[in-house]
Parts: structure tokens; sequence; C-alpha cells
């Protein structure tokens, strides 16, 4: 098993999730976006000139309509995108997450918290403080995923990892699909440190 670089534990606002999906899309949308409009605007301009040529001219104006419809269309997209996400989210479990970060790996688990899980945490907690010279379940001193996890693995020089730090967070890109965000708040100063030299030890920052 490979020494583990970096271990960090954090949780994100949906205010947080917000600036980083328009991070992503700025990132990788954006520029898509600004062509397609361009095409829709050169087609807005002939389907004008048709109508100032023939105003009875029935095709200019669908040209036109549909023109404007895709325009508003491309970029009112992302912003209805992102409302569907956050209102889908806000109605979700509280999640926590982990990464682990290896030289050739990282590991992101997602726990997914509900108030029996709350509970039983509690429980387990009383029960290890009060028992006297009970074992350790985990191995090594590290706790397996529990049922409620998810772990995701992506490899480095594999999938396409990309980074980007912001003012109020680092963002993880995957494979141009997928999203990390990592709030400042939830680091240490030294992990924030070591996070962004193992980042830039990666090339991807």
């Amino acid at each position: 098993m490979e020494e583990k670089l970096l271990e960090i534990k954090y949780s994100m606002t949906l205010d947080e999730i917000s600036k980083g999906f328009m991070c992503f899309w700025k990132k990788y949308q954006l520029k898509r976006t600004v062509v397609f409009t361009a095409v829709y605007v050169i087609a807005l301009v002939l389907g004008a000139d048709i109508i100032i040529r023939d105003m009875s001219n029935f095709y200019g104006y669908v040209i036109v309509g549909l023109a404007l419809g895709m325009i508003f269309y491309s970029w009112y997209k992302p912003f209805q995108i992102r409302r569907k996400m956050l209102d889908t989210l806000s109605s979700l479990a509280e999640e926590t997450y982990i990464t682990e970060i290896y030289p050739s790996e990282l590991r992101v688990i997602t726990c997914i918290l509900d108030e029996s899980d709350e509970t039983a945490a509690e429980d387990a907690e009383t029960v290890q403080e009060t028992a006297d010279g009970t074992a350790d379940n985990s191995e090594n001193g590290e706790e397996a995923p529990s049922e409620n996890s998810e772990v995701s693995v992506y490899r480095f020089g594999t999938d396409l990892i990309d980074a980007k730090e912001e003012e109020e967070m680092f963002l993880l890109f995957v494979n141009k699909r997928l999203i990390y965000i990592y709030p400042k708040r939830c680091l240490s100063d030294t992990e924030q440190d070591k996070l962004r030299e193992i980042l830039k030890d990666k090339a991807v920052l």
C-alpha cells in the first residue's frame, strides 16, 4: 500500500457548490457557448436581412425567432442546471467527504449522514469511552468506510485531472465531467500548503 500523502475531511455549503459549478462551467463550457452564440448571431443577421428585403417572407421570421431562442437558451441553460442541482442537494441528507491522496491516485470518500447515523455514532463513542480494554476494530488505526459511504478512485496519469485555486476554495476537475470542491475554511494552513504542493508536483495546478 502506498504511503498516504494527505488526508482532508470537509463539507460544502450550497453557496460553495454554486460557485464551484460556475467555475467548472466557465472552464469547460463558456468557450463553446460563445462559439455557438456567434453562429446564432450570424443566423439572426441573415434572418433580419431576409425580413428587410421582404417583410412578407415567413422564413425570415422563423430564422430570427429560432436564433433568438437558441441564444437565450445557451446562456440560460447553465443557470437552470445550477438551480435544479441546488434544489436537489438541499433536499438530501447531509454529506461529508474525505479525500485521501497517494503518489499514484486519490480516493474520494462520500459519507452520507442521517439522524440514525448520528445517533449510532454517538452511541458508539459512548461505548468506546466506557469500555475498558476493548480492542479497536480498525486495522492499523484506519477506519474502513461505512455502509453509507461511497468511494471514488482516480489515478494520476490515467484520468484527466486538473485543478484551480480560488480565494475561498480549491477545485479539482476530473475527466471534464466531475468537480470536487475543497473549501479553505475546512482546511488548516498546513493542509492548504500541502495540497497546493501536491497539485503542483502532479502538474495539475
